[in-house]
């Protein structure tokens, strides 16, 4: 939200309106109690949670609206907070839904860290709404409030390293052949010509 100098009032972005306070509506739960729920949160203290509520957006979008589209570049993630989305790919014959999440569920929790483009598209599944977490906002946090930065940054890291051991596990019980051993310096040496 922003003030105009001339008239003091508020201008709200229509697309990701910022949170100044922990509940909007007063019918929802507090965005300081949802946020202390979030995994890669979860080292943050009460004054700290507060702080994040500032810096987090929020969106309603409609059954069907596209909240991500494919082929866009990641910058961040986003938490349902009411509703639920849709993971689509897209085929020749249309879209087909591949995954839903719902209540409190993330998604794109590791473009903070990695913005290559989004693999599939997401859609609202019904009227939902999104709180948004994006890499400047994280940026920001990092050069404002290191310490605050550096419990997020710790938390995603064990994220993506659970959810890579899940996957890898994943990818064992489906038959993919790994070796049982494997030399980190033999495997870099064959990938990198400077060290031939």
């Amino acid at each position: 939200m922003t003030e105009t100098s001339t008239t003091h009032q508020r201008v709200i972005d229509p697309e990701w309106e910022n949170f100044f306070s922990s509940d909007v509506s007063g019918e929802k739960e507090p965005l300081v109690k949802l946020l202390g729920r979030v995994p890669i949160f979860s080292l943050l203290r009460a004054k700290e949670l507060q702080t994040l509520t500032h810096l987090v957006h929020v969106r309603e979008f409609a059954r069907g609206e596209v909240v991500i589209q494919r082929g866009v570049q990641q910058s961040g993630l986003y938490l349902v907070r009411t509703g639920s989305v849709h993971i689509v790919r897209d085929r020749e014959d249309g879209r087909e839904v591949v995954g839903t999440l719902g209540r409190e569920e993330l998604l794109g929790e590791f473009a903070l860290l990695d913005d290559t483009p989004r693999s599939t598209s997401v859609v609202a599944a019904e009227r939902s709404e999104l709180i948004g977490f994006f890499k400047p906002d994280l940026m920001e946090i990092l050069v404002t409030n290191p310490a605050l930065g550096c419990k997020i940054l710790l938390r995603l890291a064990e994220e993506m390293s659970r959810k890579l051991i899940a996957d890898y596990g994943t990818l064992q019980d489906l038959g993919y052949p790994f070796p049982d051993t494997v030399d980190a310096s033999d495997a870099l040496a064959k990938d990198d010509p400077t060290l031939s």
